[in-house]
């Protein structure tokens, strides 16, 4: 909602600033309410059933306390409000991070990313031949790759890859025989136009990506066509990331060993400390949420899938669970898992060189792709990284030692449509 916010910046003076902002009303603290992921509610510390919806990560310095009197900002155009992640007080925020060009409005017709329709069911099957889509030469030019660890794939059945050891994340489109750089590809390092290797990478329908720059512990947004990125996360070791149907991100963060939801880092899975409780999380690797904002963890060194519904405060272990091993009923290292619309677990089993099917409410999977052992034809997935699906049911998979994308088709043939 927009509107004009009166701001008291000097009562001897009388004068009265307005300023057109994007409000919150009835909404908890840092609420999503943009379809800028990087925005939150802030309430108002003298009224707190309404507040500023603003962009969350300026400096916490450059921000100063309020008067006594709880709503008083001496600078103008700013607003007094609660801010607990950079002090227990009230802080004056600037106005000009709560307008609608920094944090748009959420709209009915969204732009952010859906979960398609699948159309997947029981009966479906994928060719256990992939084809070569990415990559299948080792090195820095624009149709190799070097430690690809994650991907993503757009309504266009275009591919961005996370090509981690060349510093950089490129871009196929469908058919060609190399990539174009979006970001990075600047050597190694921390400024705003470099990385430190590379775990994942989505995109919004507006062409935005949201990066894991893993060892610079951020993650950074990279408008379309943009040369450079901002840091919207800092001091965490991100690994994975996932997007819901609302535009709010979500990040996997191998030392606090939880999954954070943003905006506010609200802690949605794990963030116990390192364990095999079924509150903990050992070393959580990709994510996935589903239409129900479940959040779905491969949970590396506990060697199982673990399924975290909204609100929730401990997990359901949906795959694995039974130590180490190759069984049916087992797990080892899963690095990756996607979730159709009938709830279907797929897993990617790093230490077996698989991928396996898991239906709703099962103890153990089916092996639908991958073989044992080592290989380089495109039945094998050696040592992968990640798996996704697009919008068709198809699966792709990071095969990292073999440098390439594989894309596995779906037969839906057998599925019956009423």
């Amino acid at each position: 909602m927009m509107t004009n916010i009166e701001v008291d910046n000097d009562h001897e003076l009388d004068e009265i600033i307005r300023v057109e902002t994007q409000t919150c009303q009835n909404a908890s603290l840092y609420d999503q309410c943009s379809s800028n992921v990087a925005c939150g509610c802030l309430q108002s510390a003298h009224t707190p059933n309404d507040g500023i919806c603003s962009y969350l990560y300026v400096s916490c310095s450059e921000l100063s306390a309020c008067a006594v009197d709880n709503r008083t900002c001496w600078e103008p155009e700013h607003e007094c409000v609660t801010h607990p992640h950079c002090h227990t007080g009230p802080l004056c925020y600037p106005l000009n991070m709560a307008t609608q060009t920094v944090c748009p409005p959420i709209l009915t017709t969204t732009s952010n990313p859906s979960l398609p329709q699948d159309g997947i069911c029981a009966e479906a099957k994928w060719n256990r031949n992939g084809v070569i889509i990415a990559g299948g030469n080792y090195g820095s030019d624009l149709n190799q790759l070097m430690a690809p660890h994650g991907m993503f794939v757009d309504d266009n059945d275009t591919i961005y890859i996370a090509d981690g050891a060349n510093q950089r994340i490129v871009k196929w489109v469908p058919g060609a025989n190399s990539s174009q750089v979006v970001a990075g590809g600047n050597g190694k390092g921390n400024n705003s136009d470099q990385f430190e290797f590379v775990t994942k990478v989505v995109v919004d329908k507006n062409g935005t990506m949201f990066i894991c720059d893993t060892y610079n512990q951020r993650v950074q947004r990279w408008f379309k066509d943009a040369n450079h990125g901002e840091t919207i996360v800092d001091d965490i070791l991100c690994y994975g990331l996932a997007m819901d149907n609302e535009g709010s991100l979500y990040i996997s963060d191998q030392i606090e060993n939880s999954v954070v939801k943003l905006p506010g880092r609200q802690i949605v899975a794990g963030g116990n400390g390192k364990g095999f409780d079924i509150n903990q999380l050992n070393d959580p690797k990709h994510i996935f949420v589903d239409r129900d904002k479940s959040v779905y963890v491969a949970d590396n060194f506990n060697y199982r899938v673990v399924k975290w519904p909204a609100g929730a405060e401990e997990g359901i272990i949906v795959a694995g669970g039974n130590e180490q091993g190759d069984d049916k009923n087992q797990l080892s290292s899963p690095q990756s898992v996607v979730v159709d619309d009938s709830g279907t677990v797929y897993v990617l089993d790093y230490g077996n060189d698989r991928v396996t099917r898991w239906f709703k409410g099962s103890t153990s999977g089916n092996i639908i792709l991958g073989r044992s052992g080592w290989g380089d034809d495109t039945s094998y997935v050696y040592r992968a990284n990640d798996l996704v699906f697009d919008r068709h049911g198809n699966l792709y998979v990071v095969d990292n030692s073999n440098v390439r994308i594989l894309k596995f088709t779906i037969d839906k043939s057998a599925c019956l449509t009423e």
